[in-house]
């Protein structure tokens, strides 16, 4: 209950999404649609020290990144677009453990787009455990993936998640302006 009023206090204060994705956890039947909302405090550059390169699932509707890893996903799209037919799922099951990437096929680390399936995961999560998934799952997401019984949520979230792709229409324009300076600058 609480969630629903925090995605919508999310969705406020976040402004427009980046973009939307089709994301589901592989025993769901139905994809969902879910804002990834980007701001500068999560870039690799930002200057908050815990948020810099974080990608984070809020709630079953809302994913937060930077700007950066956001700009990664639209171009990793525009070249190998994910589908809800042909989706992206973590390689191996897992995002750190180079050897099972190797083992499923995958390269040795994840795309922003594995990343983002990954957070699909979180909101498959979100979505079954309600308002207990920020104090549960919030607080064992720093314990990474591992063999732990504290891993269980993040190893869960790689071997579930789905990323069936970018909304059609739903990229922001300051996204496609970011992407079309930095491929002038590249190009």
């Amino acid at each position: 209950m609480y969630l629903d009023a925090f995605s919508d206090w999310l969705k406020w204060r976040g402004g427009p999404p980046a973009f939307r994705i089709h994301g589901k956890g592989r025993r769901e039947r139905s994809w969902r649609i879910i804002d990834v909302i980007a701001t500068a405090r999560r870039d690799w550059d930002s200057r908050w020290p815990l948020w810099q390169g974080t990608c984070i699932t809020w709630t079953a509707e809302v994913i937060a990144v930077g700007w950066d890893f956001a700009r990664g996903v639209l171009r990793e799209q525009m070249q190998a677009p994910a589908s809800r037919r042909f989706p992206v799922s973590v390689a191996g099951g897992r995002l750190g453990d180079i050897e099972r990437r190797q083992r499923a096929g995958g390269a040795d680390y994840p795309s922003f787009s594995e990343i983002l399936a990954h957070e699909c995961g979180h909101t498959w999560q979100a979505s079954r455990l309600g308002d207990i998934y920020l104090p549960v799952v919030g607080f064992t997401t720093l314990f990474l993936e591992g063999p732990r019984p504290w891993n269980h949520f993040e190893n869960e979230a790689s071997s579930q998640g789905l990323f069936g792709g970018i909304v059609t229409g739903s990229v922001c324009r300051q996204l496609l302006t970011i992407a079309g300076e930095r491929r002038q600058e590249t190009g």
